[in-house]
């Protein structure tokens, strides 16, 4: 019997994502081109506006970004991360992550850092979905050790962010500040979804 490979083990040996990956991927990577051409000012985060009612910025922000290569960046980096944990969750799963984490860190945005006025970017939502594949990852008895390694990883870069070391050279790259808050708080969202994912599948398992 051929052993299906794991999800790391598929992306190290360059097996093709599932189809309905492909599907949410692509059509995640149209809708930031497209709202890249309406104009990132016009979909951003803007404090001003949401306090008047505009609240769709708080989830459009994230897939608008402040030019060609900040948006390159993070169109890869959805690419590689969806396709690292591509058979641990259902497309749709991955779809609610998406939504639910860019509304949550905006959220977050606006509640605990009033000094920021304007964001855009999809990197706190990619430090979502990765922290939930990473977890989900754990239970996997033959992938855990990646798991760890991976939760470390993360880890360790959201605490030399956040200490003020190995961000400048992002920011140069795309040429504006990069809010590292936003990434520790789509890490605690990642954290909070696989918590209540886990107690939900647990009680669901109880009741059968």
């Amino acid at each position: 019997m051929i052993q299906k490979p794991t999800s790391v083990s598929a992306f190290v040996s360059g097996v093709s994502m599932r189809r309905s990956i492909w599907v949410l991927l692509l059509a995640l990577w149209l809708i930031m081109l497209i709202n890249q051409q309406v104009g990132s000012r016009t979909l951003a985060f803007d404090r001003q506006a949401i306090e008047k009612g505009h609240y769709w910025l708080l989830i459009t922000g994230h897939f608008v970004h402040l030019n060609a290569i900040h948006l390159l960046l993070n169109m890869l980096g959805i690419g590689l991360v969806l396709a690292l944990f591509d058979d641990l969750c259902s497309a749709w799963w991955w779809l609610v992550v998406l939504l639910v984490s860019a509304l949550a860190i905006s959220i977050m945005i606006y509640c605990f850092l009033p000094q920021v006025r304007l964001y855009v970017g999809l990197s706190g939502v990619i430090h979502s979905v990765y922290v939930v594949g990473a977890l989900r990852l754990l239970r996997q008895t033959k992938e855990r050790n990646t798991a760890i390694l991976l939760m470390l990883l993360v880890t360790l870069k959201l605490l030399t962010e956040n200490f003020g070391q190995g961000i400048s050279l992002t920011a140069d790259i795309i040429g504006g500040h990069v809010l590292v808050q936003a990434h520790l708080y789509g890490a605690i969202v990642g954290l909070f979804l696989s918590v209540m994912a886990f107690i939900a599948n647990s009680l669901y398992a109880k009741m059968r």
